[in-house]
């Protein structure tokens, strides 16, 4: 298990990477549209959001806890620059999902945002997912605090 110590040099670590403080970080299990299913950590700076996984096969926190793999390390990057983010949202997660299926584009993601009606009915339903649009990528992000990273992003 690794201390708190080892904890804190991998966030200083990210922070030299990024050349900034990171302002906000959580776990996600992160839809992607070249790996529909990924487990991974979601941070962000005032420039930056990140999104580190590893394909090694995590799919969920019981995964984390109950699997120490010495050799899965979180090895692939999404970054999006924070200025390039052009459209943050809370969307129901079977119609989220469903976009990473079909394989969208970002520009058709970003239409579909656009034209979309929130339903409170499929949000309780289904529960949400934060979907985080660019031109050349888009996320679907579940993290214990959706609606907190939704306002974070939105606060850009």
């Amino acid at each position: 298990m690794e201390t708190f110590k080892d904890v804190e040099q991998y966030w200083k670590k990210k922070e030299q990477e990024l050349g900034e403080p990171i302002l906000r970080k959580s776990i996600s299990h992160t839809y992607l549209q070249e790996l529909p299913d990924t487990f991974g950590i979601l941070f962000a700076s005032a420039k930056t959001l990140v999104y580190e996984y590893s394909k090694g096969g995590r799919r969920s926190i019981l995964d984390v806890v109950l699997s120490r793999k010495t050799d899965d390390e979180l090895s692939d990057t999404v970054r999006i620059p924070r200025d390039e983010i052009q459209k943050v949202a809370l969307v129901d997660a079977f119609a989220a999902k469903q976009w990473v299926r079909r394989a969208l584009s970002p520009a058709a993601v970003l239409t579909e945002l656009e034209g979309r009606t929130p339903s409170v009915l499929r949000s309780l339903f289904f529960g949400t997912h934060l979907v985080v649009c660019s031109r050349r990528a888009f996320v679907v992000c579940d993290t214990p605090e959706n609606r907190k990273w939704l306002e974070f992003l939105e606060g850009h």
